[in-house]
């Protein structure tokens, strides 16, 4: 599948050879699309253009999960949301906090990434949380961060801090739903203790 992809952006080619030194390079098929453009470009063979198709394929991809998460009639399982947020943020190399707001049919009105932080941890500003729900009116918020180490187990900081906001939102007459830790593999989800 990577070999006939990549006849696009390097027509008349042969990318057999690079199909397997980039899946030998990262891992898997998947992993390839996980890959931030630096490292791309790192790869023989893979030039500004080829990168930009790479990552334009991976976008459609988020944006593929993202409308099936906005467009279902609401969010009731961690699973209904945990393909989108796998894809959105799993992979990403630093630490982030996605934040999803919705309303009391369980509706997704809004997502966005709040914070952004280093490879192994990211600040938490609860007020920028509840910030961003109030603007989208919010009645219900779920928080998703990613651990770049590739392991989804919540720290006891994930827990001190899911129980802080728990409190803080309700103050606020605004449920959070669920915590999730993802990566790009696997999700975490808080409220029922599983891997999804």
């Amino acid at each position: 599948m990577l070999e006939l992809l990549l006849t696009y952006p390097l027509a008349r080619k042969d990318t057999k050879k690079l199909s397997k030194d980039l899946i030998n390079q990262f891992g898997s098929f998947a992993a390839v699309f996980d890959q931030p453009r630096k490292r791309l470009l790192d790869i023989k063979g893979i030039g500004p253009e080829t990168a930009t198709f790479l990552l334009a394929v991976r976008a459609s991809m988020v944006r593929y999960f993202e409308q099936n998460a906005e467009s279902t009639d609401s969010i009731s399982t961690p699973e209904d949301i945990a393909k989108f947020v796998k894809l959105h943020i799993g992979a990403n190399q630093r630490e982030c906090l996605l934040l999803l707001c919705l309303n009391d049919a369980n509706k997704l009105m809004h997502h966005t990434i709040i914070i952004e932080g280093t490879v192994d941890r990211a600040p938490f500003y609860p007020r920028e949380i509840m910030k961003s729900a109030l603007e989208h009116n919010a009645t219900k918020i779920i928080m998703v961060h990613n651990h770049p180490s590739g392991e989804p187990t919540p720290s006891e900081n994930d827990l001190r801090i899911t129980a802080q906001l728990e409190k803080l939102a309700a103050g606020f007459s605004i449920k959070l739903l669920d915590h999730l830790i993802v990566t790009p593999r696997q999700a975490f989800s808080l409220k029922t203790g599983r891997l999804l």
